[in-house]
């Protein structure tokens, strides 16, 4: 919101030249709200000394800045300008919040780009790790920023119902029933014994059904679950592997078929079809990606686990060959989750002696605290999450000091009467510094919407939040609230702030606690 203002008074104070100014946000108070580099950037071009051009830049913004957004601009050297609001600017913002409601934060910006998003995409021969539960809540957050910005996003989880890691699951279960030994590159998992249904087809239901009902309880949802069958099926496969034949990037050696993959940037040339004339994963996933594409979307997003670093350049060498929009092929890799208690690492469950699963995590401390940490550290950064932490009903715990700050809103606006929180309140006295800070915070919630999603990273909402929360405890500590209308109205859009956020995170906003 803020950062588009000022964007405009910058493109305005230089209308001969091809800008897109970047707004930083000062580390310290006295510089202002915001500061541009945009005439340090742009000086070489117009022959200016950045300074110079920055005096310019400064007059012309005060010049067209008929409504006094600005309270001052100012030029510090080698040449940053920076920007302070005004009080009527940031005032002005509160009724903005109250009319948006839901709706604060969320772009009314519509892009034509249909994206699939793809996340999690699990085997379905066991049960969910905290990994996969880490990329569901990265992926499902990436989803929602993504629609609150404009854009038509689906999600999708692909089921690899197809292969020989199904046919090793099978075979372990009807070993383990008959009482004979797993065979090898079996599944040994305690879970085994429990997997339900007579015959693969109905193994694997089972299996995919504890899948969905855990990713349920996070919260996580799909509006679509794309099995791997249908691409056999309907030949799309063997389809994928004539097309590059055809386009002459493959070869014939002892007996299988090869992507020539190591002519765009890959150590190796890679397996398509095998020698016994099986489809590799890998040409599942070729005729995959050219479906999605087929299918009409204009951007593809996918989250992969830290294993699949190296799977990178041949899907996407294929992809381009095969003459789709490589730009608009997007790959995310998911980093690992090392779990805690306190400060011992845990490395089995203690229910089962084995890998500790996300079933048992959630059911541990809850899915809003699960979803929280998994989305509280950049998807590019190894999590390391502390259980402990995450139930404690303290300050320490990030999840909990946003939701008490909520609940605590909540709590004060109960306790004021009808009377003292008019519809539209003189906000001419909410001149504390305290409240501005307020004011400040809750301004930058749409430019933190767009920014998270432009960069496909969550955990700056989480980072937003605890800000957030940090700045009303301190305005509620430093101002009278009850009994003062405008201060009333301040806290309600605090309200409404916190909520949206909380919501966009996938988390409850409690009204008590």
């Amino acid at each position: 919101m803020a950062q588009t203002t000022i964007k405009n008074f910058l493109r305005e104070a230089l209308p001969d030249v091809e800008i897109d100014p970047r707004i930083d946000i000062p580390r310290q108070k006295i510089f202002g709200d915001y500061s541009s580099n945009i005439a340090i950037q742009t000086a070489y071009k117009l022959s200016k000394k950045p300074f110079e051009l920055a005096e310019e830049i400064v007059n012309r913004v005060r010049e067209n800045d008929k409504d006094n957004t600005f309270a001052h601009v100012e030029v510090a050297r080698p040449g940053f300008i920076n920007f302070k609001l005004s009080l009527n600017y940031l005032q002005n913002l509160l009724s903005d919040i109250h009319e948006l409601d839901h709706r604060y934060g969320i772009s009314d910006m519509r892009d034509e780009k249909k994206i699939l998003l793809e996340f999690v995409s699990a085997n379905p021969t066991g049960p969910l790790h905290i990994g996969h539960g880490r990329w569901a809540v990265i992926g499902d957050i990436i989803g929602r920023l993504l629609k609150a910005t404009g854009h038509k996003t689906e999600k999708e989880f692909y089921v690899n119902n197809v292969g020989n890691q199904v046919e090793k699951l099978v075979q372990s279960v009807m070993a383990l029933r008959e009482g004979q030994p797993v065979p090898e590159g079996g599944y040994g998992g305690a879970y085994i014994k429990d997997v339900k249904g007579k015959n693969k087809k109905e193994i694997l239901e089972y299996l995919l059904l504890q899948q969905k009902e855990t990713l349920n309880k996070l919260g996580v949802n799909y509006d679509r679950w794309f099995y791997e069958n249908e691409l056999h099926d309907k030949n799309k496969v063997k389809m994928a592997v004539q097309k590059l034949h055809d386009l002459r990037v493959t070869f014939e050696e002892g007996g299988a078929i090869w992507f020539k993959s190591e002519e765009f940037g890959d150590d190796k040339n890679r397996v398509l079809i095998r020698e016994d004339g099986n489809p590799t994963y890998f040409a599942a996933d070729i005729a995959y990606h050219m479906d999605k594409f087929e299918r009409g979307y204009d951007h593809l997003i996918d989250i992969w686990g830290t294993d699949h670093h190296g799977y990178v350049k041949r899907l996407k060498a294929a992809v381009k060959v095969l003459g789709f929009p490589v730009d608009e092929f997007e790959i995310i890799i998911g980093q690992l989750v090392t779990l805690y208690r306190g400060k011992e690492p845990i490395r089995m469950s203690k229910r089962t002696g084995e890998m500790i699963t996300l079933k048992e995590v959630v059911e541990e401390i809850g899915a809003d605290a699960t979803r929280f940490f998994f989305a509280a550290t950049d998807v590019n950064s190894h999590l390391d999450f502390d259980l402990e932490l995450a139930k404690k009903k303290s300050s320490d715990n990030p999840v909990f000091y946003l939701q008490y700050a909520h609940a605590r809103i909540c709590s004060i606006l109960k306790k004021s009467s009808p009377d003292t929180r008019p519809a539209s309140p003189d906000l001419k006295d909410l001149k504390h510094e305290a409240e501005r800070a307020l004011m400040v915070k809750l301004l930058r919630w749409p430019d933190v919407v767009e920014e998270s999603a432009k960069l496909r990273h969550p955990h700056r909402v989480t980072v937003y939040g605890k800000e957030l929360a940090a700045a009303f405890h301190y305005f509620y500590e430093k101002c009278r609230v009850l009994g003062n209308p405008a201060r009333l109205y301040l806290v309600d859009a605090a309200r409404i702030t916190l909520r949206n956020v909380l919501e966009l995170l996938g988390i409850s906003a409690p009204e008590s606690m």
